[in-house]
């Protein structure tokens, strides 16, 4: 017989948040990784002691991290989600009976708060440091760098200014406001002429995020689009990231600047010094070899037949070794986690702008990719949705 629907709906309901989230429920594996106590610690300083009770800081962390690993990096639609999907309202503390916050609450704490204090970084390193306490670290690390698409986009760049009279500069202001045709420009997407214009990172500047540049890998075959460079130091035994930096695209040589500073990074914050250090043949050059030594780290760099200095025989001698070998087999794992990242956690294209806000942002994809690498240590594995 056909079942109908009732429609008399239920006036009252007796039944736990927790009875919406299924047993195998990925988020189920995250959140006893999270301490809440450390998080209020790391805020502590940033609230005032009397006034009006705030929202607190652990449940909008736990809100950027569900989030996150759930794909969702908008903060409207976050937003969103709070309001409809009870896994996530569980996993960040919400009553059924609670409604979210409003989206301008994330940006707003952010600025005035969250992006000065650093408690991104420190909850990043939080979580490294708790790997390291449980010996899921090891000595051996493996270093690389992507380019990350910036939000920002190619209309954005303009020529950078020079000093003009002021008749003239007026002049190419109101040039700007109307079309070829003598009609009002789009305010919103105004229509720009790239034709003939020879434009690089030399003579343009994107008013949206000046910080980004035109990036591009060169032999991909692929055009230059507005990105930044991002660095990741990552340990070999179960693919923990050690650190993130974003670095303003320079070609090849911002990947090898921002090695070494993630190693000083290493050291100073963790106090961790790795052994020997994997790397593609971008990394084969003799100042940054030099680098590694002087750091008392072995260089397990993928060779290449230029290069006559001392630097490079000693590199090439320890590519006879099977320790070598196994270094570069390693190596090339840095780039599934950067796949990863882009592919479910955001880092396909940025939401922020600026340079140091960027960072705040890669801490959080950083944070969230570790927090997954360390439940799957514990058994309690994470599989994408």
């Amino acid at each position: 017989m056909m079942g109908q629907a009732n429609p008399q709906r239920g006036l009252f309901y007796q039944m736990s948040l927790e009875s919406f989230v299924p047993a195998e429920h990925p988020l189920r594996a995250i959140r006893p990784l999270i301490d809440d106590g450390a998080i209020r610690r790391a805020c502590r300083n940033l609230y005032a002691p009397i006034g009006r009770p705030s929202i607190p800081p652990e449940q909008l962390f736990l809100a950027l991290v569900g989030g996150y690993l759930l794909g969702v990096t908008s903060e409207r639609k976050l937003v969103m989600e709070l309001q409809c999907n009870m896994a996530l309202r569980w996993f960040v503390g919400l009553n059924l009976d609670q409604d979210a916050w409003d989206a301008s609450t994330f940006s707003q704490n952010r600025r005035r708060r969250f992006d000065e204090a650093g408690v991104l970084e420190k909850l990043f390193d939080a979580t490294i440091q708790q790997a390291m306490t449980a010996g899921l670290v090891s000595r051996h690390v493996s270093a690389d760098g992507t380019l990350v698409r910036a939000n920002a986009s190619y209309k954005s760049f303009v020529p950078l200014e020079v000093a003009l009279d002021p008749e003239e500069y007026k002049r190419r202001l109101r040039a700007k406001d109307r079309t070829e045709d003598g009609e009002d420009q789009d305010p919103g997407n105004r229509a720009v002429n790239f034709r003939g214009e020879k434009r690089s990172n030399a003579t343009h500047r994107s008013t949206t995020d000046p910080d980004c540049r035109f990036v591009s890998k060169g032999s991909s075959g692929t055009g230059a689009y507005p990105g930044y460079t991002v660095n990741a130091l990552m340990e070999n035994r179960h693919r923990f990231l050690l650190g993130l930096g974003v670095d303003i695209f320079q070609g090849t040589a911002a990947e090898k600047a921002g090695c070494l500073s993630l190693l000083d990074r290493a050291k100073r914050r963790l106090a961790f010094t790795p052994t020997t250090l994997g790397a593609d043949k971008g990394f084969f050059h003799e100042d940054f070899i030099e680098a590694m030594f002087a750091r008392d780290i072995d260089p397990h760099i993928a060779v290449e037949d230029r290069g006559s200095a001392s630097a490079h025989a000693r590199v090439r001698m320890r590519a006879r070794g099977a320790a070598y070998r196994l270094s570069q087999r390693c190596r090339k794992l840095i780039e599934e986690l950067f796949g990863e990242g882009k592919d479910w956690h955001g880092l396909r294209r940025f939401r922020r702008r600026g340079r140091r806000r960027v960072q705040q942002e890669v801490f959080l994809i950083g944070w969230v990719l570790n927090l997954k690498r360390l439940a799957k240590t514990r058994g309690l594995g994470w599989q994408p949705a």
